[in-house]
């Protein structure tokens, strides 16, 4: 018999515990009183409520397969928590946990089993096949359905792997993990990463995937989400899966599932992050005496007196007065600092039978590398859920962001010379530290009072009734509202704004957006062979977006800045109103046979009110079919497939992401002055010609993918190839001068997509004490435009190419368009062209006719990759656990794929073009008669014909590697805590590359802001 440990001992080893974790977040502060501190007021109050706890126990036992075989490597976890252990080479296990644990034991390919302890000591399992990620259940848009039955090209990631990272954005912990999904770096704190589905599809329309979080449109920002509060993210890529939001999907679909409470008791979680970033690198700029030899090589470049007895008369004044004195200040070490990154996140949730709560709040902290370039946000979230009956459910879901902007960052500007003075004798800021009006203060901008302020508040409000008398018939109504508003107030007193006497505004923004769907769904299941699942909706969406900007300067009295516009004496006021509806239908059947072959079958109409009367509806079609081969007769003697799945797909989908009332002929305003003297009068005039005719955009995708598993389902992966077309673009087109428009925006042109994915795990090694899984992401994609505006102005047969815009036919978005280059002119060439002297580049001929001139332009390369891929390595020995993501892109290729014009690192005049005389620059070694550079042009090279300098931006990158620690059973238990994780882990480690800027990723240079490198420490508790 078991006996009871003292109630107070173990109920205070719980509370200290707990304790100490509140005062992590200052939040046990609040309980002082009288003197006393937080911890002794809790256990005062632990003492007069405590309760009875069992002791630990020693669970152990033997886990075997369906014929009695052992099993290694089987899980044993220890239910809600993250400890737990694996068999050894017998099958046998043996743990310590507190006999009121639940045990989850699980084998990959065999199906997981929950057993309560109760008062057993010994516990032995059989676990029986089961392909249990062909059961794995993904959302598919208005609805879930087994990964065996879904048809399109659909990808889940779990954030288990990832949630130790620090991430601002949920989109970063994607990043690397889903293959044909392309994610930015972001450069600034708070800033939303860049996002991408499979390629380009528009070439001016939008081209951002579609966001649906809990099961509804968001058109809010990603940033205001926290990551911590995201369950699941699966990404609809083809056209079959992503139809069901028809007009909305062409650029497919990210659908985001918070998280909500579990039956069971209140489990409460806190997690807290501290990072430290740093430049990877600082590109340098030239010290004291190099910018000395600068000024002398301008000179003697440019035929001016170039004496180093002179010095100082080149000088401006405060440059001599700190070249004498030795004075020199280094910018980078004046301006750049460490960036810090606080997160802290708490949540409680848990249920019963009926009711199910998650709830959880969170502050971020973001300081960038320069004063004032900083990001905040606090979040607020409750997800609610209530089984009224057992055919009604009802649930609320709802968040409230703040996110803080204000602040306008320090300029890192890299020009200054290292003979400025920072500083007046006084001590108060220099407003030109070189005596140049062209670069004021850095910091000056730090002096703007500067306030922006977003919120946004989110809410959705569900139901799901499942008809009693029609069994399988599910109504389902989601009614959801999303309010962001944003507040920009900014004053520039005197020392920023002198001739105007004082500048303030007041900007505000508003923006609200509805939802409601109604959504009918029926599941049936015939003969157990044939199973039908229908999807039917009604959908109605409403937006409206509003601002309202004031302005006033020359005030009289500056105290009150933007709060008393009034005192200004010139003042103006400008607003705008916008609205937009969309109504949707859609129908959607799921057909499956034999749990072998399925079928789904989509149709979809959409109305827009942003197009013209005629136009505003649009159909979109899909059909998606899936053969589960490996089931087949003739397949049972092929031993290498655990499973082996074919998919094939065609659907269409639009693109609406067009501007409000762009089909129409808009007006805009203008003062003008009648006559000598006259007054001013306010006027409208034509802006825009109206487009009665403009339709969506169509894309139509096809796709063909396999889903396989092998060694013991050891190794899974899919491999996915597609291709589609976008037709009807929305793009201006140019319109004569004699119609008084420039352009009007059409429905022309077609641009065409291709490409391949592949996407592998593998579980390589799995004993008691250590697994190690791999995951590879590969993909390779393929863009060009096919078609134009249908003109051929020459004659010669072909369509005409749109030079103005870098618009070829034939070529993918983003190509390089310009003149090349072969080096560097030297001495004692005999053939330089006109205008051209040694140290300048040499321009090609491209045509070769013997002179220089436009047709030479050409074709230089794409900023498009040839192929991306990443690797993912998962590590855990014992409580140990290591992550690390590789993840690269690549270019070369016939037409010199990812390449990026980084000519300020090759050209050190590219900034300030003849004045570099009086600036800092690049520390480079530019061309001179003693230094024949042939990559580096002279210091007053200016280049006759404008020209990019290409490097290549391929590179491998080590951008996270994580180790984390998660105490014992044993302590836990003692301490009262159901887990306890530390980590550390590193952002962009190290990248391998010979793009000589900052970023390859982001082709950044010394006029961008650096990459960051960040370590972070963090802390997980579960109690």
């Amino acid at each position: 018999m078991r006996k009871l440990l003292p109630r107070k001992a173990i109920y205070l080893k719980k509370v200290v515990a707990f304790a100490l974790t509140l005062q992590c977040v200052n939040v046990g502060a609040a309980l002082a009183r009288n003197g006393e501190g937080p911890v002794l007021r809790i256990i005062e109050i632990a003492e007069k409520t405590a309760v009875d706890f069992y002791e630990d126990v020693t669970i152990s036992g033997t886990v075997t397969d369906e014929n009695g075989e052992p099993l290694p490597g089987a899980t044993i976890t220890v239910q809600g928590t993250s400890s737990g252990t694996v068999t050894d080479i017998d099958g046998n296990y043996s743990l310590v946990v507190s006999e009121e644990a639940t045990l989850v034991f699980s084998f990959i390919g065999y199906a997981s089993k929950t057993v309560a302890i109760g008062a057993q000591t010994t516990i032995n399992i059989t676990l029986m096949p089961d392909e249990s990620s062909l059961e794995e259940v993904v959302v598919i848009g208005y609805g879930t359905q087994k990964r065996s039955d879904v048809t399109g090209s659909v990808a889940r990631m779990n954030t288990e792997k990832t949630q130790d990272l620090l991430n601002t954005n949920i989109l970063q912990s994607l990043k690397g993990s889903v293959a044909g999904m392309t994610i930015g770096t972001p450069d600034r704190p708070g800033e939303e990463p860049s996002l991408r589905v499979r390629g380009t599809n528009s070439i001016t329309a939008g081209n951002d995937p579609l966001i649906v979080v809990d099961g509804v449109i968001y058109n809010g920002s990603l940033n205001n989400i926290n990551p911590n509060d995201i369950e699941t993210v699966d990404i609809l890529k083809d056209a079959s899966a992503a139809a069901v939001y028809g007009s909305r999907s062409a650029n497919g679909v990210i659908l985001l599932t918070t998280k909500k409470g579990k039956t069971g008791k209140p489990v409460f979680n806190f997690r807290a992050n501290y990072g430290i970033s740093n430049p990877v690198k600082l590109i340098d700029v030239l010290d004291g005496p190099n910018y000395i030899q600068k000024v002398l090589d301008f000179r003697e470049a440019s035929g001016q007196e170039a004496l180093m007895e002179n010095i100082t008369d080149y000088l401006n004044p405060i440059e001599a007065e700190n070249y004498l004195s030795g004075t020199t200040i280094d910018w980078y070490d004046e301006l750049v600092n460490p960036s810090t990154t606080e997160n802290y996140n708490l949540s409680i949730s848990g249920g019963n039978d009926a009711t199910e709560y998650f709830i959880s709040g969170t502050i971020f902290d973001e300081k960038g590398i320069v004063e004032n370039d900083n990001f905040k946000r606090r979040t607020l979230r409750v997800n609610l859920s209530n089984e009224i009956t057992n055919w009604f459910k009802v649930s609320v879901r709802s968040s409230f962001t703040s996110l803080d902007y204000s602040g306008v960052p320090v300029n890192l500007l890299y020009g200054l010379s290292p003979y400025s003075s920072l500083r007046n004798p006084d001590g108060g800021l220099r407003q030109f530290p070189m005596d140049d009006p062209f670069f004021e203060n850095p910091y000056y901008p730090t002096l703007i009072d500067d306030e922006d302020i977003r919120t946004d508040l989110w809410g959705l409000l569900s139901s799901e009734l499942d008809v009693p008398f029609i069994p399988g018939l599910r109504w389902t109504m989601n009614y959801s509202l999303n309010k962001g508003d944003r507040q920009a107030n900014r004053f520039q007193d005197n020392r920023l704004a002198q001739q105007s006497n004082g500048v303030a505004s007041q900007q505000s923004f508003d923006d609200f957006y509805r939802i409601f769907d109604n959504i009918l769904n029926y599941r049936k299941v015939i003969n157990n062979r044939h199973a039908i699942d229908g999807t039917f909706l009604y959908s109605r969406e409403y937006r409206k977006a509003s601002n309202f900007r004031a302005v006033s300067s020359d005030f009289f009295n500056q105290s009150l800045g933007y709060y008393s516009l009034e005192l200004g004496a010139i003042q103006s006021v400008s607003s705008d109103f916008s609205e937009q509806n969309n109504l949707g239908f859609m129908g959607r059947v799921n057909y499956s046979f034999d749990d072998k072959f399925s079928l789904t079958a989509t149709l979809r109409r959409d109305g827009s009110s942003v197009f013209a009367a005629g136009n505003k509806y649009a159909t979109f079609k899909a059909l998606g079919l899936g053969w589960i081969i490996s089931d087949e007769p003739f397949m049972s003697n092929v031993d290498f497939f655990d499973r082996l799945k074919l998919r094939a797909s065609y659907g269409e989908n639009g693109n609406q992401a067009i501007a409000r009332y762009q089909t129409l002929a808009r007006l805009a305003s203008r003062n003008a002055v009648f006559g000598d003297g006259g007054g001013i009068a306010n006027g409208v005039f034509v802006n825009s010609l109206a487009n009665n005719d403009l339709g969506w955009e169509t894309t139509e995708v096809y796709n063909f993918g396999t889903e396989f598993s092998i060694l013991g389902s050891r190794v899974t992966g899919t491999i996915d190839y597609y291709t589609s077309t976008t037709s009807d673009l929305l793009l201006n087109r140019a319109l004569p001068e004699t119609t008084g428009q420039s352009s009007i925006l059409s429905n022309i042109g077609q641009v065409g997509n291709k490409g391949v994915e592949i996407a592998l795990n593998s579980l390589n090694i799995q004993t008691p004490d250590f697994t190690w899984e791999t995951g590879l992401i590969f993909e390779r994609q393929r863009n060009e435009i096919q078609k134009l505006y249908g003109t051929d102005e020459n004659g010669d047969g072909v369509e005409d190419d749109d030079i103005a815009n870098r618009w070829f036919i034939g070529h993918p978005l983003g190509t390089i368009f310009g003149f090349g280059i072969d080096g560097i002119h030297q001495l004692g060439e005999s053939d330089l062209p006109p205008g051209y002297e040694p140290g300048d580049f040499r321009i090609i001929d491209y045509d070769g006719d013997g002179e220089l001139s436009g047709d030479d332009r050409h074709i230089l390369g794409s900023n498009n990759p040839n192929y991306s891929f990443s690797v993912s390595n998962t590590l855990r020995y014992k409580r140990f656990s290591l992550y690390v993501m590789i993840n690269s892109i690549q270019g070369g290729g016939a037409r010199n794929f990812y390449v990026g014009n980084n000519i300020f690192m090759h050209n050190p005049n590219a900034q300030f073009s003849s004045w570099t005389e009086r600036f800092n620059v690049v520390d480079i070694p530019y061309w001179t008669p003693d230094n024949p550079s042939n990559t580096v042009a002279s210091i007053d090279y200016i280049p006759v014909r404008n020209h990019p300098y290409l490097e290549d931006r391929s590179f491998v990158r080590i951008q996270d590697v994580n180790l984390g620690y998660s105490l014992g059973n044993e302590l836990l238990n003692k301490i009262g805590f159901s887990n306890l994780r530390i980590y550390t882990s590193i952002k962009n480690l190290y990248t391998f590359t010979n793009w000589s800027g900052y970023d390859p990723e982001n082709a950044t240079s010394i006029q961008n802001v650096p990459l960051m490198r960040t370590f972070t420490f963090g802390l997980d508790a579960s109690f």
